[in-house]
């Protein structure tokens, strides 16, 4: 219940009215069980001389004054408001997109309680971290990729529907991070070639392979040893604000991640990958007819094992603003990526508009309390004449 000039903050403690029909209602019963019973002992001719104070409508209007207080004070608890002011403010974020990997081998648990709940938790903990002004998404993926929660400052929203998301969050089986990182780019972002300056970028592209072919070789042995590579360097200035944070397992890739990575990248968009699970392998853990299993092909147990040579590709040839974590089998702390690399990259300026709306509670308390107050004070019966008190 809203419009331009009121509001009520809690509509549904107007329910409450209800009680007061009900109170009314039997309010009426008993008074005319209280009017056969007199009419039962006493004429209707002698009632003026047995009764001369007795009245019929103080009754009725002092409980009224009682149902009208007791509406005042629900009314209040419905929090009215009006004089709305629109107000404006600047916030510094970026746009946080989150590609989760739901995939079936994402069930696997080699890390504890398994995969995808241990990026869950890591995007909870994040979350709780993250400070004011950014917007954040979440994007799942597995054969195909499906927007969950678009990019919105409403983390409450996102905590929701982020704990919504289970294995059977998209329906095409398998395993596609190129198709998830384009509808990111396309659809989330809201990027593509023809964008403008989306050229510059690809100019700009060139020049920093150039100027990062040494940083590029030294990850190159990084990798080769075994090392994690988290490339934190300074955004560049015409980079946005738009971040891409993956994690999966990196198993049965389909499609065209690497060149999807490229081209996200030449659009300004920041990638980082967070890989999940063990080399060693785990079996994938399914429930059929309410019982607990693991998966089989051809009568053989399928092992599902942490792809790293596969995610370390999809990013090996991005300049910067990009990076990768194997996080292997131990819970990622993605709070410490954020802070290290993630918050260093570009922001931009966002305007939030708030409605404020002026809390008007106070007086209908102040109006009930008084109807209340008032009723006590008035007598159901009429005031005594001058001629009786003589008497």
């Amino acid at each position: 219940m809203s419009d331009a000039f009121f509001n009520l903050n809690n509509p549904e403690r107007l329910q409450w009215l209800w009680a007061l029909v009900l109170l009314a209602i039997l309010f009426g019963l008993d008074l005319r069980r209280r009017q056969r019973v007199l009419h039962l002992f006493v004429s209707q001719s002698l009632l003026g001389d047995v009764s001369p104070r007795r009245s019929l409508g103080r009754p009725i209007f002092k409980f009224a004054l009682i149902l009208a207080g007791m509406a005042s004070l629900i009314f209040a608890l419905a929090r009215p408001r009006w004089d709305p002011e629109q107000i404006q403010l600047e916030q510094r974020g970026q746009n946080l997109l989150f590609c989760l990997d739901v995939s079936n081998s994402m069930r696997a648990r080699d890390v504890d309680p398994s995969r995808l709940e241990a990026a869950k938790a890591a995007i909870r903990t994040l979350m709780n971290e993250l400070p004011a002004g950014n917007h954040v998404g979440l994007l799942a993926y597995a054969g195909s990729a499906e927007l969950k929660c678009p990019l919105t400052p409403n983390y409450q929203h996102f905590f929701s529907v982020l704990q919504r998301v289970t294995y059977n969050s998209v329906d095409v089986g398998g395993s596609n991070l190129g198709d998830a990182i384009s509808k990111a780019t396309r659809d989330v972002f809201g990027l593509s070639d023809e964008t403008p300056a989306a050229s510059d970028e690809k100019e700009k592209g060139k020049k920093e392979e150039q100027e990062d072919a040494k940083p590029q070789a030294a990850d190159a042995e990084q990798q080769a040893a075994g090392e994690t590579a988290i490339k934190a360097e300074r955004p560049d200035e015409d980079a946005n604000a738009n971040v891409l944070i993956i994690l999966t397992d990196g198993e049965s890739h389909e499609g065209y991640a690497r060149e999807m990575a490229q081209e996200a990248h030449g659009l300004g968009v920041a990638i980082f990958i967070i890989g999940l699970g063990t080399e060693a392998g785990a079996p994938i853990p399914i429930e059929v007819n309410g019982e607990t299993t693991t998966l089989k092909y051809k009568g053989e147990e399928v092992i599902t094992r942490f792809d790293d040579a596969s995610l370390r590709g999809v990013i090996e040839s991005l300049p910067g603003r990009c990076g990768y974590l194997a996080a292997g089998a131990s819970n990622v702390d993605l709070v410490d990526v954020y802070r290290r690399v993630v918050s260093q990259q570009e922001l931009e300026t966002k305007k939030l508009r708030f409605t404020v709306w002026q809390e008007k509670f106070q007086l209908f308390v102040g109006i009930g309390v008084v109807l209340v107050v008032l009723s006590s004070l008035i007598s159901e019966q009429r005031p005594a004449g001058r001629g009786a008190g003589a008497r």
